[in-house]
């Protein structure tokens, strides 16, 4: 079972921690009392959704053959202005490099974003969550370089 523990370390500073004692200090934003030395908690939950999806699409990814040489996610977040300023609007942006296979790589993001992620399942609930991908690198037999694809809108 998942677990984490967190502990106040003063100031505006926190660290998390997982059942296996990894660590991650986290803070409010400067202007808020932060002094920059963590990430914020929303930005944690971005990151988390970030890493959820690339597990599951670079295990799909290396299942299906597909020669996968980078993964690179930008995530964006726009929150509402009433409390408890949850996020209205998240966009996902993947950056995949490789010989890849698009109709692979389309398929794999769609059946991670809309079925396989839980972190992407909790946040679509209550936001308006959008992604889209870029494969760099590729031949092209398989897919111009630079294509984008946007597949949820």
């Amino acid at each position: 079972m998942p677990k984490a523990h967190v502990t106040w370390k003063g100031k505006m500073q926190f660290v998390g921690q997982d059942r296996y004692g990894h660590e991650v200090l986290m803070e409010t934003s400067p202007q808020y009392g932060g002094e920059g030395k963590g990430i914020t908690p929303m930005e944690m939950l971005l990151a988390a959704l970030g890493g959820c999806a690339g597990i599951d699409i670079v295990t799909m990814l290396k299942a299906r053959g597909q020669n996968l040489a980078s993964y690179d996610v930008a995530i964006e977040g726009v929150r509402r202005d009433e409390h408890p300023k949850s996020f209205k609007e998240i966009e996902v942006r993947f950056t995949f490099g490789g010989q890849l296979d698009r109709a692979t790589v389309d398929r794999v993001v769609n059946l991670t974003m809309r079925r396989l992620c839980p972190i992407a399942h909790m946040l679509d609930k209550t936001s308006s969550l959008k992604w889209s991908y870029e494969i760099v690198g590729a031949t092209a037999a398989q897919a111009p370089e630079g294509m984008k694809a946007d597949v949820k809108s």
